[in-house]
């Protein structure tokens, strides 16, 4: 049991949703599946955006991307503005500006050697005041079409939930079923082996900030039209879920290991948990900012667990290999 759940780590979230599930149904007094639909629509923010980061921390040496929310919010007003002209089109630039941000970011930590962390969050606030500059030339009504587009479904599963479906079978397959993935859990693993092993490590991170801003990009333009339009405080609300949904899903803080079930359930958790701590606030008239508190606590109990797994993995792979290094001495 404890090797099948360190190999699927998704089995955590899987059973916190049907936890809180649960939790709900007893607040309400009735469970209610429309619930479950809902909350996986209320996801698709957090989902992408834990997709996006979960590909910058699998790329290791710490990486983690402090500008999600001003990527998503840029490339919403962005979408806004272009769709005006030709809703395909400005989709498509959209999403490519997300892209293009966060290969500055990847080149940013690369070639000038600066921490990810320290990176993302001086270049967030770069794209923050080219927000601030230019929201007032920019339209900030979505497209209708558009609108209607995002906002329906197919019966009780809406688009969004659908656009996140597909965005997760897309990455899985890019992760586990192509040489790149293959690259990037190595690179996570250890940069200086997967150098030395042939790997083109600063072109596989850099394509990881890459995409973790295209789907960031794919958020913002999404978040636009669900939103009825761009403003500049946009993403803020879904940072915390979303890095929360990363680590929850399995996904290494070290690095080099990561679960697309995994991330995309554990976004589906948190929304839930959302859900269940503004249904007790409003019933039980609770201190307001209470929901804050608690997952803030939690995703420190979740990195707080992810580095101890990572520890406790190394320790043992290291008393692993101390027996076989002493019997190739004796032998020689």
């Amino acid at each position: 049991m404890v090797d099948f759940v360190q190999k699927h780590p998704a089995v955590w979230p899987v059973l916190g949703c049907l936890i809180f599930l649960a939790m709900i149904g007893g607040l309400t007094g009735s469970l209610d599946p429309t619930v479950l639909f809902t909350a996986a629509r209320l996801a698709t923010f957090a989902a992408l955006l834990g997709l996006a980061q979960m590909i910058v921390v699998t790329s290791g040496d710490g990486a983690i991307d402090l500008s999600q929310v001003y990527v998503l919010t840029l490339c919403a007003y962005a979408s806004t503005t272009l769709m005006d002209v030709n809703p395909i089109l400005g989709f498509v630039v959209a999403v490519l500006i997300g892209g293009l941000a966060g290969l500055v970011n990847g080149l940013v930590n690369i070639y000038l050697r600066i921490p990810a962390m320290v990176t993302t969050l001086a270049t967030g606030y770069l794209y923050f005041t080219v927000i601030l500059i230019g929201s007032s030339h920019m339209k900030v009504l979505p497209h209708p079409e558009f609108v209607n587009l995002i906002t329906g479904g197919v019966g009780p599963i809406s688009t969004q939930t659908i656009v996140v479906i597909g965005v997760a079978l897309l990455l899985a397959l890019v992760l586990y079923r192509t040489p790149y993935g293959k690259q990037l859990h190595a690179v996570g693993q250890n940069r200086n082996a997967a150098y030395l092993a042939g790997i083109p490590t600063n072109r596989v991170v850099i394509v990881a900030f890459v995409v973790g801003g295209l789907l960031s990009g794919l958020a913002g333009v999404i978040a636009a039209a669900v939103m009825g339009g761009a403003f500049q405080d946009m993403g803020m609300s879904y940072f915390l879920p979303s890095v929360a949904a990363t680590f929850v899903g399995g996904t290494a803080a070290s690095g080099g290991r990561s679960s697309v079930l995994g991330v995309a359930f554990g976004a589906l958790m948190m929304t839930l948990m959302s859900s269940f701590l503004n249904t007790a606030e409003s019933m039980f008239d609770l201190v307001s900012g209470i929901k804050q508190l608690i997952m803030g606590a939690f995703l420190v109990s979740i990195l707080f667990v992810s580095v101890a797994g990572v520890k406790r993995r190394r320790s043992q792979a290291g008393s692993a290999t101390t027996p076989a290094v002493m019997a190739s001495n004796e032998g020689l």
